[in-house]
């Protein structure tokens, strides 16, 4: 029987090693200094993302910017994302509110088993233009495991061209249903809930009085002894509930020499109970521009804006946010920018995403 051998030369075993040794070094390189969304924090992934956007050819200038986000990305982090891109975007393109005229940039944040994809589109003379990146799941694996799966929903009661100072939601008469009191300049208005809709009760004029102040400040609120106080600059309106369900409300006013009225509540904030935890929860508005869209969001008594939980978008800047009578949900009254029009808002809490 003839028995083969097998003869490696020490060079080769040499080059054998010195090639294994040189290809583990590559990969390690391409690893830690390539183009990887792992190797970028999410901000940064965005922010390469408005710069691609403002060197697209022919993207219309200005524009406005319409971020949705559709995924289970929780609402804090999306937040975070959308301010980096909005910064970016604007040191580089001129960014405004929402208007008819006005090209609309819309960014989504969706998502796949692995990563949350940012699509970003806006129509040109050139046809629709798409941008997109994207970023691993992974990277924000510590935010959402603490979620608490809590989300805000708006529901539209009301829209109309005029003013509205204030909303707020008051008992009727003995035995009846709770009423929306909207405050305008000259007059409330008292509207009843049905399917979801405002059939309106009553009008209350003001009378003779007119509206002198440039601030648009007003406020609505119940007193100690069950009557409705209307407060506006230079003067003090009690509204009297009707004692049967047939009666009339009825009003009364007295004129001041105090000018702009000291608002008792914070505007700007409300607290909600929430059935999901049992929980009592604050609703703060986020923009402190008037010019520009606003967002309401959902925190507790020690966090700050940039920890909210859950946030909803609105579309214009909210100039009142007051607690139902109940405290389960709150009023919301919104300057649309695009419509020019007031819209009053019930937001709510709602369990799981």
């Amino acid at each position: 029987m003839l028995h083969s051998r097998i003869v490696v030369s020490p060079r080769a075993v040499e080059f054998s090693f010195r090639f294994l040794f040189f290809f583990i070094i590559t990969f390690l390189l391409i690893m830690l200094n390539g183009p990887s969304s792992f190797a970028q924090a999410p901000e940064e992934v965005v922010r390469v993302l408005a710069r691609r956007v403002a060197e697209t050819r022919e993207v219309p200038e200005p524009i406005a910017v319409d971020w949705s986000n559709v995924s289970s990305l929780p609402e804090p982090e999306s937040i975070a994302l959308r301010e980096a891109f909005l910064k970016e975007l604007g040191s580089r393109h001129a960014v405004v509110a929402a208007e008819p005229s006005v090209a609309t940039l819309r960014v989504s944040v969706r998502e796949t088993p692995t990563n949350f994809l940012l699509v970003a589109r806006i129509a040109t003379t050139a046809g629709e233009q798409v941008r997109m990146a994207e970023v691993p799941r992974a990277a924000f694996l510590p935010v959402m495991t603490r979620g608490n799966g809590l989300r805000l929903g708006k529901q539209l009661l009301w829209q109309q061209p005029e003013t509205i100072l204030d909303a707020a939601e008051f008992a009727g008469a003995p035995g009846s249903p709770a009423n929306i009191f909207i405050l305008k300049p000259d007059a409330v208005a008292i509207y009843r809930e049905s399917d979801g809709r405002l059939s309106e009760v009553q009008e209350l004029s003001f009378g003779g009085y007119k509206y002198v102040s440039r601030g648009l400040r007003g406020e609505l609120q119940e007193t100690k002894d069950g009557e409705i106080a209307a407060t506006l600059p230079g003067s003090h309106c009690g509204i009297r509930r009707p004692a049967t369900a047939a009666e009339r409300w009825t009003t009364q006013c007295t004129t001041s020499t105090t000018g702009t009225p000291a608002l008792h509540s914070d505007a700007g904030q409300a607290t909600v109970s929430s059935s999901c935890d049992a929980s009592s929860w604050r609703l703060i508005t986020e923009a402190t521009d008037w010019a520009q869209p606003d967002r309401l969001l959902l925190v507790n008594a020690e966090m700050k804006k940039e920890e909210a939980v859950a946030a909803v978008d609105v579309s214009g800047p909210v100039r009142r946010v007051v607690s139902a009578e109940d405290g389960k949900s709150a009023l919301a009254v919104v300057f649309n920018l695009s419509s020019g029009s007031y819209e009053v808002y019930r937001i709510t809490i709602l369990c799981g995403r």
